[in-house]
């Protein structure tokens, strides 16, 4: 087919699938920014300390093997642009240390679901609270960056789609919604990274690919996909690996032109812009680390495999890194995955798209006779090559590195590929489906991810970081009222028990209802014991108020909230008929407890509230 024989991308009047799918994305990237505690994700703290470092020394800091400092073997456009943005804002404390508390009660284990001390540091205090002040403030400005660079993305994807197949409205509606709606995306869009730079950065040079394969390359557009292309790795280094798919179409335009210095100059057009923009900053990874990509400082900082290392537990790597496409991220404690049963049913839609694709392939081979190889494929043949090689590139380097460096699994580093894979995706589910079923498929497959998107982030990150909740009037009411006070400080309004009977190893959980009376200078932990006087302490839970999510530094005086605590009994624990619950709160740097200064209902001690009735017993066998 000849370039002029292929159809144009037709304009809708009013691209309203795009403009809704645009806004949707918006309004749930705001959600997650807003939502998410700051700089839990270790990633995310080491970025914006490179924000703040440009800030503080007008330079670039140089990586070091210390992990909670600037990453700074990136490239320094994204946090460029997060320093200008909040260069107005007023941060107190040292710009090479995060200023938040640490969580001593920080106990976060990667199998265990619970909603408890998830956060290393200690949240929710007034400067995190909108309008945000400080350190809170800037952190979500950067954050706002992200989102941009987000939002740039679905739209490219969208466009990079209608010039894949012109026209197809549906195809670029679904591919774009499945960026947008995606979870490890409106994640990422919500915090201080630069992977969504890298998601921007593959869909636009996708679209300018398939544009320009349509319209026809001169010199000066290829100059626009070497600039377009050394901006991206001004924003992160792994836009390298898209060299390959500007490569494949390079050689397949030669190859069309006939013309094997028509190659040499395309190719000279491409590098100089790229080199221009970006080859100091390869220039001086050379110098600096030894390498032109910076991952010999990124290996300092976060370990190289051993040769014997870098091929175990393969199958398990590649279990994590499907989840991490879907929607899942391993970002340390700031880590979130879907339901269980989401992933199987991804897996199958992912292999119906596979297929659909090879059943397109099939039978464009059927209709147009053997595949000659005595000419270049056409441009719409060109444009979908292109897209599979874009994916095959960006997955073969993840996999490389992934193989080379320690806790490299991550579904976040395919971005480069998202926009492509998104259409391929998508252009294979549809290839199963007759064209007046499209559409409400592609609208119920969007409003699915929409749905996992969002019991993601109000399903799990906020009950796992947000303030605990206020009881409702019913609640409190069927609660049993205690109404002691512990030292002025705080109430213990009442309480709930689920069950009067445990075995030992079970769980028990006991549900407090407390009222902050003032917010303390320093931070005082609740302790809850299982009792008897002749048994001693059965099982003790100590955290902080809010399991870990609010300490009383950061109390609202007058506030009645619910909290949960989970007591783990031993296996061996004693089996007793009446044993009771003790509550307090103390200050763990001097030990000391604060006094009951009104005893309320039931029995208590000078420094502890008594309640409850609990028999530990073993089931007949």
């Amino acid at each position: 087919m000849s370039r002029t024989a292929a159809a144009p991308a037709r304009r809708s009047a009013a691209p309203w699938p795009l403009l809704l799918i645009l806004l949707g994305h918006v309004v749930l990237g705001a959600a997650y920014g807003l939502n998410l505690p700051l700089l839990e994700s270790p990633d995310e703290a080491g970025h914006y300390l490179f924000v703040r470092y440009l800030q503080a020394y007008g330079t670039l800091p140089i990586q070091t093997a210390k992990f909670d400092a600037a990453r700074a073997h990136h490239p320094p456009g994204y946090f460029l642009l997060g320093a200008l943005l909040t260069s107005w804002v007023t941060i107190e404390g040292s710009p090479d240390a995060i200023q938040m508390q640490p969580n001593p009660k920080f106990a976060f284990r990667a199998t265990d679901p619970g909603n408890d001390n998830k956060a290393v540091y200690l949240h929710n205090g007034p400067e995190e609270r909108f309008p945000f002040q400080g350190q809170a403030l800037a952190v979500h400005l950067v954050r706002l960056i992200s989102l941009l660079f987000s939002t740039l993305a679905v739209a490219l994807t969208y466009a990079a789609a209608l010039q894949t197949r012109p026209g197809n409205v549906v195809l670029a509606a679904l591919a774009a919604g499945l960026v947008a709606f995606n979870p490890t995306v409106l994640y990422m869009s919500g915090l201080v990274n630069n992977d969504t730079a890298a998601l921007a950065t593959g869909a636009a040079l996708v679209y300018l690919l398939a544009r320009f394969s349509r319209a026809g390359f001169t010199r000066g557009r290829w100059a626009l996909v070497g600039a377009a292309w050394g901006l991206g790795l001004m924003l992160k280094s792994s836009a390298l690996v898209l060299g390959a798919p500007i490569g494949v179409v390079l050689l397949l335009e030669a190859w069309r032109a006939r013309k094997a210095v028509r190659l040499v100059v395309d190719s000279a057009a491409v590098a100089l812009p790229a080199a221009v923009i970006a080859g100091w900053w390869f220039v001086r990874n050379l110098k600096l680390y030894g390498d032109l990509t910076g991952n010999a400082a990124v290996a300092m900082a976060g370990g190289r495999l051993l040769p014997e290392e870098r091929f175990v537990g393969l199958p398990g790597n590649f279990v994590w890194l499907f989840k991490g496409v879907v929607g899942c991220g391993p970002l340390g404690p700031l880590s979130l995955c879907l339901p269980t049963w989401v992933y199987p049913v991804a897996a199958l839609i992912g292999l119906a798209a596979a297929a659909g694709l090879l059943k397109s392939l099939i039978g464009l081979r059927t209709a147009r006779g053997r595949l000659a190889l005595d000419h270049a494929p056409s441009v719409t043949a060109q444009i979908w090559l292109m897209h599979s090689l874009t994916v095959l590139a960006v997955l073969g380097a993840m996999l490389v590195y992934a193989t080379t460096l320690r806790n490299a699994w991550s579904g976040r580093l395919l971005f480069p590929a998202f926009a492509s894979g998104a259409i391929l995706i998508a252009a294979g589910l549809l290839a199963w489906l007759r064209p007046r079923f499209q559409a409400d498929a592609a609208l119920l497959s969007l409003a699915f991810s929409t749905a996992l998107a969002i019991f993601a982030l109000w399903g799990q990150v906020l009950p796992r970081y947000g303030v605990p909740r206020s009881p409702s009037t019913a609640e409190l009411q069927q609660a049993t009222p205690i109404g002691a006070e512990l030292g002025g400080v705080a109430r213990v309004v009442g309480y709930r028990l689920d069950q009067s009977s445990v075995e030992p190893g079970d769980v028990l959980a006991v549900t407090v209802y407390w009222q902050a009376l003032e917010r303390t200078s320093l931070p005082y932990t609740v302790f809850i014991q299982l009792h008897t006087p002749t048994t001693g302490v059965i099982a003790q839970r100590d955290t902080y108020p809010g399991l870990g999510n609010y300490a009383t530094t950061l109390w609202d005086p007058g506030r009645v909230f619910a909290d949960t605590y989970r007591l783990y009994l031993p296996g061996d624990a004693p089996t007793v008929d009446r044993a009771a619950l003790l509550l307090g709160l103390y200050e763990a740097g001097s030990g000391e407890r604060l006094l009951v200064t009104q005893a309320g209902r039931g029995p208590g001690g000078p420094d502890w509230v008594q309640f409850g009735s609990i028999t530990v017993a073993r089931a007949p066998r």
